[in-house]
């Protein structure tokens, strides 16, 4: 029996790999608080504060002294710091240009760089297949000109508004929806970055609607709100809609 399990021992170990950390290593933390156990997440990252032993390691969290656990190494992996990166538009003229020119053709430098990553957008839309490399770069200035319109960061706009009619003034009251520590965390934000970037503003109403996360594998948590008891009080408004089959027999004249 003991030859045996030798031999089974042996064999499965046959591709194992000694890990290791030491105390001020930084390490990602796999999280097993998630909706459903097919959604692992690493969090992190954290700091090796203590090794206890083989296998057990002492992690702490900066600004959260308070949650330093213990965590088997097969919960913890390596966190490497991405390098930083500064991104200039360097622009060489050969022509002798006014100072006019220069302020309508010089690129802007991002003051800002979550506004959007063009090295990305050059390689989702595979624009070096279709685009020479002047008119990548005049796509590039064209963006960085207007960077308050092509932005990452969601604004908002004062030129539209829309009111909502309601077939019923009693109000809708509804209570919020449990939700798990982590998912208060990203509630928390999400709301703090939109009244950062003045989408919403704090108000009183008697009305209220939960709000949930929605999660989905390979995408970021998306905050939304239920509205389902509100819709249900509201004014369904109708508009009349052109003709589809008219609309068809005039592209053909278009040029």
């Amino acid at each position: 029996m003991e030859k045996m399990r030798d031999r089974r021992k042996k064999w499965y170990d046959r591709n194992a790999i000694k890990r290791e950390f030491h105390e001020g290593d930084s390490v990602l933390v796999l999280s097993v608080n998630q909706p459903h156990k097919l959604a692992p997440q690493w969090k992190g990252h954290g700091t090796i504060e203590k090794k206890l032993s083989e296998i057990n390691y002492v992690v702490s969290f900066e600004g959260k002294q308070e949650i330093n656990k213990v965590y088997h190494i097969n919960m913890l992996k390596p966190y490497f710091k991405r390098p930083e990166s500064v991104n200039i538009v360097n622009r060489l003229e050969t022509e002798t240009t006014t100072s006019s020119e220069l302020e309508e053709d010089f690129p802007y430098m991002l003051a800002d760089p979550n506004v959007f990553d063009f090295q990305e957008i050059i390689e989702t839309n595979n624009l070096r297949e279709t685009l020479s490399d002047d008119q990548i770069g005049q796509l590039e200035n064209l963006l960085v000109k207007y960077y308050r319109i092509f932005s990452n960061i969601p604004s908002k706009t004062n030129l539209v508004e829309h009111d909502i009619e309601l077939i019923s003034d009693k109000p809708i009251i509804h209570k919020p929806y449990r939700t798990t520590n982590r998912q208060n965390d990203l509630l928390k934000a999400e709301i703090g970055k939109m009244l950062k970037y003045n989408i919403i503003e704090p108000g009183a109403s008697e009305f209220t609607s939960p709000m949930i996360l929605v999660e989905t594998t390979g995408k970021e948590p998306r905050p939304c709100i239920d509205y389902r008891k509100l819709n249900e009080i509201t004014r369904t408004q109708f508009y009349p809609t052109l003709n589809i089959e008219q609309c068809v027999e005039t592209v053909p004249k278009a040029k």
